[in-house]
């Protein structure tokens, strides 16, 4: 076996590549048919789809590896599988662990040539170019697994557009509550800057009325001592004059 069959299949990967399998127009395509190559290259694109890429040999050796788990654990209930239910939908209605699996669990023909179409067979009617609805990708159960697909993929296109439009919301707040503390501060360095001139202008004032306070006492004291300069100017005349008057 290859190294490129070996590859680690998670959880989520094996039932995904189940659940493709499990589809009954899978199922139909897989029965009576030989080689089913198609088949298996159509649950490869479908895996692609999903972001799984595995190639066909993979893909069937995997399936090869889950019918072995499965045979296992139908014959030996102790062990546990997280797939018997959805094996056993499909395996249980075929007979056991006979149903289809892959090309590598389905007898080889003698010839290789695909089956002839049959009157009416819609799974092997082809066009005027002579290419087959399988091939073509046209075929129901296809195009069925291709619609749950879509789907699945529109549900994570939604999905990431609320993600998007969330992330967005978040980031629109947090500028809005930046611009809205921005504004408080601003706010408040204005208020404070305010009561700083308004205390400014009170002890101007408060220094401009001291001062006059003390011009005004300076000036009274200056005309207090004029007047006392004075009375003894005419004192002293008066004593020059007539010194007899003391």
């Amino acid at each position: 076996m290859s190294t490129t069959s070996r590859q680690y299949w998670s959880m989520s990967e094996t039932k995904a590549l189940l659940n493709i399998w499990a589809d009954e127009n899978v199922q139909q395509k897989m029965e009576g048919v030989c080689r089913n190559e198609e088949v298996i290259q159509f649950m490869v694109e479908e895996l692609a789809k999903l972001g799984i890429q595995r190639t066909t040999t993979q893909v069937r050796e995997k399936l090869k590896k889950m019918r072995h788990l499965y045979k296992t654990v139908k014959s030996d209930g102790r062990k546990k599988f997280p797939f018997f239910d959805l094996m056993d939908s499909v395996l249980g209605r075929q007979g056991g662990a006979e149903g289809q699996l892959g090309a590598s669990e389905t007898p080889k023909c003698d010839n290789a040539q695909p089956p002839l179409a049959q009157p009416g067979d819609r799974s092997h009617s082809t066009d005027s170019s002579g290419i087959s609805a399988v091939r073509r990708g046209n075929h129901p159960g296809f195009q069925r697994v291709r619609s749950e697909t879509h789907k699945r993929r529109a549900d994570n296109d939604t999905t990431k557009e609320f993600l998007t439009a969330m992330t967005e919301c978040h980031r629109q707040w947090l500028e809005k509550e930046q611009e809205q503390r921005r504004e408080e501060w601003e706010r408040e360095a204005k208020l404070r800057r305010e009561e700083m001139r308004q205390e400014l202008a009170l002890r101007r004032e408060e220094a401009e009325r001291e001062e006059r306070l003390r011009r005004e006492e300076m000036e009274a004291r200056s005309k207090d001592s004029e007047l006392l300069t004075s009375c003894l100017m005419q004192i002293a005349k008066l004593i020059a004059k007539d010194p007899a008057a003391l």
